[in-house]
């Protein structure tokens, strides 16, 4: 994988994670088969994406006031799961001290136009383990990484079976998002895949 250089941060991406015909006939399958919601906020607001969330028992999480209990893995889930734990690379987990682990749950985001989105945050709750995996799949969506101050440091358009690695000091020291785009009328998927771990 390509490390993308930020001070401050620990960023891996391939851009062809997965093959075109793989990753349409993955999307397709993930389209039809999560068991997609659209829930609200505390502020009882829709939240701007549809959302699934898959893992291993116990691996539920808070967020924004909202908890998450994971639903049972189906099949495709398991399978890129494994693929993606091959592609981490080894270093991601050494430099923080730490052995190779699993992830054990994964966040499907389904941005069904341009006028879905996910605004600035950092995935940094306590239960969150320090790497992220995030496979993109179906139409580019711009991707944004800034620092505390609002400074942009990585801005790019995630392309379809993509996959894009955070560790280390990432979560700490930036935030993230997926901005609205007005212009884009097809859908995206994202798999943000987590090691979930109850202190």
């Amino acid at each position: 994988m390509e490390t993308i250089p930020i001070a401050g941060a620990e960023v891996y991406y391939e851009k062809d994670f997965l093959p075109p015909e793989e990753a349409t006939v993955l999307f397709n399958a993930l389209l039809t088969q999560c068991a997609w919601q659209r829930h609200r906020t505390s502020f009882k607001s829709l939240v701007p994406r549809d959302e699934a969330y898959y893992g291993d028992p116990a691996t539920n999480y808070t967020y924004s006031r909202r908890e998450y209990k994971p639903l049972a893995w189906i099949p495709e889930l398991l399978c890129l799961k494994s693929r993606v734990e091959e592609a981490t690379p080894a270093v991601a987990y050494a430099n923080l001290g730490l052995p190779r682990l699993v992830y054990n749950a994964v966040l499907c985001n389904l941005y069904r136009s341009g006028n879905d989105s996910v605004g600035l945050h950092a995935d940094a709750e306590l239960e969150m383990g320090p790497v992220i995996a995030s496979v993109s799949l179906g139409t580019e969506r711009l991707f944004r990484l800034k620092g505390k101050s609002g400074e942009l440091v990585f801005a790019e358009r995630l392309p379809h079976g993509s996959l894009l690695i955070m560790a280390g000091a990432t979560q700490k020291n930036f935030k993230h998002e997926v901005p609205k785009e007005p212009d884009v009328t097809l859908p995206r998927i994202n798999l943000t895949f987590r090691h979930i771990q109850h202190k």
